[in-house]
């Protein structure tokens, strides 16, 4: 007797080649026409991430967050500015060194930076778990092998996700900062210990700078995703790298360089080492002046944040196109 064909079909391979059993003309015409080019992949990301409730909570939330630190910061910096111009009867006097503090125009630092500090503070955490889920929770959840059927080019995949991710980075950042500077500048308006200068090649790199490290840390931490495939690896390899490992290396730096003299030999290699982390570097461009202590610019810094970045992703591409899924 011959034997039957079996009707069931095949699973699709990494490089998107059907089985024999859709090698009918039919069944080839129905596979390429499922089949997403980039733009069709890059609505299918978007809609994947905005359709969830959670992620619009998560979302607002964050910038409310991020509102109500700026407003705390600017009511914070008023009411010193304040306490130290017009000392009360019967308190204490702020002093520095024995003497009467007193503020100058601009002595408490530029608003720009200081906005951008505070948006940093929970929007960056929020960020590095956003961006490490949206790839890690297609691979626990199975999803992965279906959006690889239906876009075969990886690589088109890992970009569209990217992109979303960039965007979304700029939709809140860029609404956090705005409406915190607004904010700060109702607040602040009448005193002179911050520096409220908005149009000013400062203001401009400090801002704009800002959206564009936020986003690299985002980037960086999706290549973490990426390669770990985990949502817990991911996020714990992420938090570590992105926040635990430089606050650890800051104790380090401030005990071994507490002293008076210049640092040299092993301590400063361990400076060194330090000022080369992802986020301490990218976050010099948030700085409206360079540290005499710095040992890089606010650009240098973010170009270093930037080649950690590329170096996560370049791997994460290396991977997805190689292993299975």
């Amino acid at each position: 007797m011959t034997r039957q064909a079996s009707s069931r079909p095949r699973m699709v391979d990494r490089d998107g080649q059907f089985g024999a059993a859709h090698n009918s003309p039919g069944h080839m015409s129905s596979a390429r026409s499922v089949r997403l080019g980039f733009g069709g992949v890059l609505r299918s990301e978007w809609i994947k991430l905005f359709t969830l409730r959670s992620t619009w909570w998560i979302l607002a939330a964050t910038i409310v967050v991020n509102l109500a630190i700026c407003a705390l910061l600017g009511a914070s910096l008023a009411y010193s500015e304040h306490i130290i111009r017009h000392p009360q009867p019967g308190m204490p006097v702020p002093t520095v060194n024995g003497q009467p503090m007193t503020v100058d125009p601009g002595s408490f630092g530029l608003l720009s930076s200081l906005v951008g500090q505070a948006c940093s503070m929970l929007g960056q955490l929020v960020f590095v778990v956003l961006s490490i889920l949206i790839i890690t929770n297609e691979y626990s959840s199975g999803m992965i092998r279906s959006t690889f059927t239906i876009a075969p080019r990886r690589d088109l995949v890992l970009a569209a996700k990217m992109i979303v991710i960039a965007v979304t980075c700029l939709l809140v950042f860029g609404a956090s900062v705005a409406a915190g500077w607004g904010i700060d500048y109702l607040i602040l308006r009448g005193g002179i210990g911050v520096d409220l200068t908005l149009a000013s090649p400062t203001s401009f790199r400090v801002l704009g700078g800002f959206l564009v490290e936020m986003i690299l840390v985002a980037w960086l931490c999706f290549g973490l995703g990426a390669v770990i495939r985990s949502s817990a690896g991911g996020i714990g390899a992420a938090v570590g790298i992105v926040l635990v490992l430089p606050t650890i290396m800051a104790f380090i730096v401030v005990g071994i360089s507490g002293g008076a003299g210049e640092v040299t030999g092993w301590r400063k290699v361990l400076v060194d080492v330090n000022a080369f982390l992802p986020t301490n570097a990218g976050s010099l461009v948030r700085q409206a002046e360079r540290l005499p202590g710095d040992i890089m610019g606010p650009w240098e810094g973010l170009g270093v944040l930037g080649a950690w970045a590329v170096l996560a992703l370049v791997v994460a591409f290396v991977v997805t196109h190689n292993r299975d899924v």
